[in-house]
């Protein structure tokens, strides 16, 4: 049996209008020796018919039908049913170009462990470039140093769809998604490049990341989000605490800080009935940028001032 060279993963829930322009950018890539793996997370609308008949007209398809467990959970899913050595994940309501599989296999090499690409982000007729550093696509670094590199530069996206992985290095380190959680991503890809030691960056934007009106980053209530993003921040604290390059720790520390910021934003958590829910002292000794050092200093000395002035300058910036 010959086993494909990449492994596509499309977790697939109540994306009835999308899914069509997903896997057909799946079923067309210019690279052919490739698996797609639709995990059906049992969607309500025609999603499961839908992938049932890709899977009748293309042999490369697998659909797997299961009950709903949220994205992270799809995800594992696909993983452990991957036969290529190296997998790629895509959303289903976005896309990738056709030959997204032809340049990342032809930059595999000596067993590396990711393999960093680039995206485009749209919403309506705006798109916007989501390009890291530059890095040269000769070089081969550690996880870690890419971590740096691209934190400097403030150019570091934490999405799980940027990337190629190897599929035998995510499983070795146990680097599965934690499941029944918001911004999965946050919590998941600083984990892998923390144990990543290869690490290979090309500059191609494969990916085409859609804004839907009804997707979760358009929600109004976004208080899960919220409570979510702030336990995420308080368990990569103590993965970070166990870092021993002091350097990197700064900087994700300083990361951590906007994390937990935007947290505090999404759930509206400015007034004392949230006192509980985090404590003003994660922010202490964190902050290395001056930017950082502000927010967070006003942020502790009076949370509704800040919040003041976050909501002018975000309504200034949204209005430029």
């Amino acid at each position: 049996m010959v086993l494909p060279k990449i492994s596509i993963i499309v977790p697939v829930y109540k994306v009835e209008k999308e899914i069509h322009r997903c896997v057909e950018s799946l079923i067309n890539q210019t690279f052919n020796d490739i698996e797609i793996i639709l995990v059906d997370d049992g969607s309500p609308d025609n999603c499961p018919i839908i992938c049932d008949e890709y899977a009748k007209k293309d042999k490369r398809i697998k659909v797997i039908h299961k009950e709903n467990g949220g994205l992270s959970d799809a995800r594992n899913v696909g993983l452990l049913e991957a036969k290529a050595d190296y997998v790629l994940f895509v959303d289903s309501d976005d896309y990738i170009d056709k030959n997204t599989c032809e340049r990342f296999y032809s930059s595999i090499e000596a067993n590396v462990d990711v393999i960093v690409g680039d995206a485009i982000r749209i919403e309506g007729d705006k798109k916007s470039l989501m390009e890291h550093a530059y890095i040269s696509s000769d070089t081969i670094i550690s996880g870690k140093e890419f971590l740096k590199t691209q934190l400097k530069s403030r150019k570091m996206y934490m999405a799980a769809w940027l990337n190629l992985y190897n599929r035998r290095f995510l499983i070795d380190n146990d680097l599965f998604f934690k499941k029944g959680i918001l911004h999965e991503d946050e919590q998941w890809t600083p984990r892998v490049f923390l144990k990543a030691q290869k690490v290979k960056y090309i500059r191609f934007p494969f990916y085409n990341y859609i804004i839907r009106e009804d997707s979760i980053t358009k929600a109004k209530d976004k208080t899960q989000n919220g409570v979510d993003l702030i336990n995420i921040c308080y368990e990569l604290e103590k993965i970070y605490e166990e870092i021993d390059d002091i350097e990197l720790k700064k900087l994700l520390n300083d990361n951590l800080v906007n994390k937990f910021l935007q947290a505090i934003d999404y759930g509206n958590f400015y007034s004392n009935q949230y006192k509980d829910l985090y404590s003003k002292k994660f922010l202490i000794g964190k902050p290395i940028s001056i930017k950082n050092k502000a927010k967070s200093y006003l942020f502790i000395i009076n949370k509704r001032l800040y919040k003041l002035i976050y909501r002018l300058l975000t309504n200034s910036n949204l209005n430029d």
